[in-house]
């Protein structure tokens, strides 16, 4: 891992649309600060949603629910009706969408005002257009002024492999080379009309790095009796931590205090499967609220995850139908009703070392034209059976990633 850390997301919405908003938006409104948390607490909850529709396996898992949410609040602004109403549910998006649009602008700033100079955090979006076809400049103007988005005209249909090079370099450069050949072969097609680009891009050290010599092997417990041997990073510090019957649960800020790590520890790996499920936004802060200052002897393992994810059935799943088949409504984007999502892929990636956390997901949605606590003051955290991560940001609690270490070997 490089000595400069980077947590990327990118969420890429591959788009067949005519689009467009028939709603102003004017940039620069002012947040109050609930306005904002309501969308954090929105996204924090598509994130445990989607967490419990995500098949638990033996692997390690990451998600980016922050760049996910990014990118289908750029499509909800062409949804109309009833896929309006089921993308709205589904990803906890506000109803009326003047607003939503203005508070989620808001929430992007404010995050990226909260980086400041420790971290260094990137939100790029971007939208790439075909050329010669009837969208609304009203919706490039939504999403240009909200989202801050470049906008390309494109030609899908003549320079299709062409226009998905200079989107998969847009995305690597975006990612700090981490996300390479995102969207793959035969995936543009003649019915391909738009492709909107979501990438977020985040670098910090931890608060406190862990030193490389005392990183040592020890055992890592799998399922039932089996393990495996894997470095463990080891420190002693004081930090926010919480300790119940069923879990243990660590803070580990990043520098600068303003994003930081939690990880859930259950105390008997079969636990797991139960806590994930029963987590929601509220639960997640309960747990933070109880977090409290201890002195911790720390051992975490060093780990990677990569996990690639077609979300379409799992959307489906968690009830965003309409916006999947004939029926779907997309006319704030054009006007007509000829458009539909066909596919959603997600992929992501990170590790876990020493100074700090590197990580870069990529999303592509495809958008067709339709045909108690220890009293011991010295506390032990090792983490030396399968747990949960979050990657947040501290102001609002919003996770950015999310996942699962069910073996640091592989």
């Amino acid at each position: 891992m490089k000595s400069q850390i980077i947590l990327s997301g990118i969420l890429v919405f591959l788009m067949i649309l005519t689009a467009c908003s028939h709603r102003a938006y004017k940039d620069g409104t002012q947040m109050e600060k609930t306005e904002i948390s309501s969308i954090a607490q929105g996204n924090n909850e598509f994130a445990f949603d989607l967490l419990k529709e995500i098949p638990y396996e033996r692997d390690n898992m990451v998600i980016s629910p922050f760049s996910i949410s990014t990118a289908l609040a750029m499509t909800y602004a062409g949804a109309r009706n009833v896929t309006l109403e089921e993308m709205a549910k589904v990803m906890h998006f506000d109803r009326d969408q003047v607003l939503f649009n203005a508070n989620f602008g808001a929430y992007i700033k404010a995050i990226n005002n909260i980086a400041k100079e420790h971290v260094e955090l990137n939100i790029a979006n971007s939208i790439w257009a075909q050329q010669d076809y009837s969208f609304i400049q009203s919706y490039f103007d939504l999403i240009e002024d909200v989202y801050d988005s470049e906008t390309f005209q494109v030609d899908f249909r003549a320079n299709r492999e062409a226009v998905r090079e200079d989107i998969n370099n847009w995305v690597y450069d975006e990612t700090r080379e981490k996300i390479k050949d995102l969207i793959a072969p035969g995936v543009l097609t003649d019915d391909t009309r738009m492709v909107l680009v979501n990438a977020i891009h985040f670098l910090g050290p931890w608060l406190k790095e862990f030193d490389p010599e005392q990183t040592r092997k020890n055992h890592f417990y799998l399922q039932g009796r089996e393990f495996v041997m894997t470095d463990f990073m080891h420190s002693t510090d004081t930090l926010p931590y919480f300790e119940d019957e069923s879990m243990q649960v660590l803070e580990m800020p990043y520098s600068g205090n303003n994003f930081s790590m939690v990880i859930l520890l259950p105390k008997e790996t079969p636990e797991m499967e139960s806590i994930e499920q029963s987590l929601n936004n509220e639960t997640f802060n309960n747990i933070l609220n109880r977090l409290e200052s201890k002195e911790v002897d720390i051992a975490i393992p060093k780990f990677e995850a990569e996990t690639k994810l077609d979300l379409d059935e799992v959307l489906m799943g968690m009830g965003m139908v309409q916006p999947f088949n004939r029926y779907a409504d997309f006319s704030g984007m054009s006007g007509d009703l000829d458009l539909k999502i066909d596919k959603v892929i997600h992929q992501a990636m990170i590790e876990v070392a020493e100074e700090g956390t590197e990580a870069a997901a990529a999303t592509a949605v495809v958008v067709i034209r339709k045909t108690s606590i220890d009293p011991d003051p010295r506390t032990m955290f090792i983490a030396n059976r399968p747990f949960m991560f979050f990657i947040k940001e501290n102001e609002h609690n919003s996770i950015l990633f999310a996942g699962r270490v069910m073996n640091p070997s592989n």
